[in-house]
């Protein structure tokens, strides 16, 4: 597969995407939390699954570059709904690899099928984000599958994300993210300002489908801080576009 870099110039043929990438970047200095980047991929008309399953859309090029994603952080998150949707893994391939990324699962109710469908490579650690209004008697579902860590819940009852974050960081030392959905989670952390890059991969495919049947990368209500999205770089493979933007979070004045 002949991979091209074609921004920043000059173009260049490369061995792989994103194979001298550092998260958090060099000289970044944030604040108390993980650098979180989202890591998704769509048709060219914006749909992010087929029969709620992302699989099936990107390409082999596109699952390695997610695995080199993984690789260069310190967890893997997803959203209850995404793992309730396909069985997956949050890990990397089995070769060449010192450890694994910590797998995280953010989930507001303790509804996630965990034996059913999270595939756990070999010393993996499971995270269980669990907000604190779920029941009690949750924890104990997952007996040895996973550690759970209860957080505190907005006020709507989901898993305060900001205060999920800074506990990861200062309990676990957890340095960087990368997020792979579902639109819901992806929703709620650009909302809260949570997201400082995004990692899209645009497939040379045409999916079409009705409006509830067509998930895009956000599932919620329009955003008030809308962020602005300065373009890193733009890699190819064939007819497949990889990009990575950076997010600038800004107030919209709504007066």
């Amino acid at each position: 597969m002949r991979v091209q870099r074609i921004y920043p110039p000059p173009g260049r043929e490369v061995s792989a995407i994103y194979e001298n990438l550092d998260l958090p970047p060099a000289g970044y200095h944030g604040a108390a939390r993980p650098y979180v980047a989202l890591n998704m991929v769509s048709s060219v008309d914006g749909r992010t699954s087929i029969e709620g399953k992302a699989a099936g859309i990107g390409s082999p090029t596109d699952r390695r570059t997610m695995r080199t994603l993984r690789s260069k952080a310190d967890a893997v998150m997803i959203g209850a709904g995404t793992l309730r949707a396909e069985r997956l893994s949050l890990g990397l391939d089995a070769s060449g690899h010192a450890s694994q990324p910590l797998a995280i699962i953010v989930t507001d109710t303790g509804d996630v099928p965990l034996e059913e469908h999270l595939i756990v490579p070999d010393g993996q650690e499971v995270l269980i984000l669990l907000s604190d209004a779920a029941p009690r008697g949750v924890v104990e579902r997952f007996g040895k599958l996973a550690l759970v860590m209860r957080v505190p819940a907005d006020p709507t009852g989901a898993v305060d994300l900001d205060g999920a974050l800074r506990v990861l960081e200062a309990e676990r030392g957890v340095e960087s993210i990368v997020v792979e959905g579902g639109p819901g989670l992806n929703h709620a952390l650009i909302s809260h300002h949570l997201v400082d890059e995004l990692f899209l991969t645009v497939a040379p495919q045409l999916l079409g489908g009705s409006a509830d049947q067509a998930l895009t990368m956000l599932d919620g209500p329009e955003l008030t801080f809308r962020p602005t999205l300065e373009l890193r770089s733009i890699y190819s493979a064939e007819s497949e576009l990889f990009l990575r933007y950076s997010l600038i979070h800004t107030i919209l004045n709504c007066a």
